[in-house]
């Protein structure tokens, strides 16, 4: 992360880490955000670079919308209950990788660019 990152400036020190597993899914997904404006998401599933994300990619995006929206109004931090954040507003400046590990993976091409195996979402959210 440090190595990504190197040409911007990282608004906290330390990445976030988080890991888990679910119906034999290993996932593992490490988050720092930077002072710029663009999101740089690198995903990984049995260490093949799935250049074009997938239902991994999906679910985190999804859970972290979900996870900063929560938060948001658990503390008030919104004016109104029915506010909150779009996904492109969680992500801004952020840096991400997520790595899976998933025991028949469905790639769509013949690439292995993309994750298809629709299961991996809903673990990916739920972690």
């Amino acid at each position: 992360m440090t190595y990504i990152n190197r040409n911007r400036t990282p608004l906290h020190p330390k990445p976030i880490y988080i890991q888990g597993e679910k119906e034999g899914v290993q996932v593992e997904i490490a988050i720092q955000y930077t002072d710029g404006y663009t999101e740089n998401i690198f995903s990984f599933v049995n260490n093949i670079n799935t250049v074009e994300g997938g239902t991994h990619v999906v679910g985190f995006k999804g859970a972290l919308t979900r996870v900063m929206n929560d938060y948001g109004r658990k503390n008030k931090i919104f004016d109104n209950e029915s506010a909150g954040l779009t996904g492109e507003d969680t992500r801004e400046g952020i840096t991400s990788i997520i790595s899976c590990k998933v025991f028949h993976p469905q790639f769509e091409g013949q690439t292995k660019a993309k994750l298809g195996n629709s299961e991996v979402k809903g673990i990916v959210e739920s972690i």
